[in-house]
């Protein structure tokens, strides 16, 4: 690891809140603006980690609930976003996520009558690739992959694996059109 990178820890408002027995990890330069909530879970083996240059804005709430959540370099995440990493979830480097989106890695099961409450959840995971943009109000659910340069349209539903490279939309989301497909290169993780 390089001096400046020692030198230069996140800066985390005195505002936001870090919460949990988990491991929670924060590296160098990546910024925690105001009312953030940081809660690694009451499991000493569930883990928080946001990496380098990220840029976590104000009202985002990120919980494990006893998963994990791995955040790459240079994400940012918009104003009052959840995350919720029951199943574990990743997101890529260089990946943009808007305000008031909701990711969620777990989902009730409902089989039988009854109570729904009490039938148990479901948690496989969610995989978010690098430079990935998903747009303002999306809610992406348990068990999708969405591949490296994806695009999600604002207010989009995603409730199956989007393929790299491809601009996608609605309720449930769907692929619309294809992009040219881009190389994320060591230069640019460097600066």
């Amino acid at each position: 690891m390089s001096d400046r990178y020692r030198v230069f820890g996140p800066i985390i408002s005195n505002k936001a809140k870090n919460s949990g027995k988990g491991k929670t990890v924060i590296r160098a330069f990546t910024v925690i603006e105001d009312y953030v909530l940081l809660d690694s879970g009451l499991k000493a083996e569930s883990c928080l980690v946001i990496g380098t240059r990220c840029k976590i804005k104000q009202g985002v709430i990120l919980r494990t609930y006893d998963g994990s959540i791995k955040i790459g370099d240079r994400v940012s995440i918009g104003e009052h976003t959840v995350i919720a990493g029951h199943g574990n979830i990743s997101v890529g480097d260089c990946t943009l996520i808007a305000g008031h989106c909701c990711i969620s890695a777990a989902n009730h099961i409902f089989a039988v009558h009854g109570l729904i409450r009490f039938q148990g959840e479901t948690a496989k995971g969610i995989n978010i690739g690098n430079n990935v943009w998903i747009g303002v109000g999306a809610i992406v659910l348990d068990g999708v992959t969405i591949g490296d340069g994806a695009v999600v349209g604002a207010g989009s539903v995603v409730t199956h694996d989007l393929p790299a490279c491809t601009i996608c939309f609605g309720a449930p989301c769907k692929v619309v059109k294809e992009r040219e497909p881009f190389y994320l290169t060591n230069e640019i993780s460097e600066e």
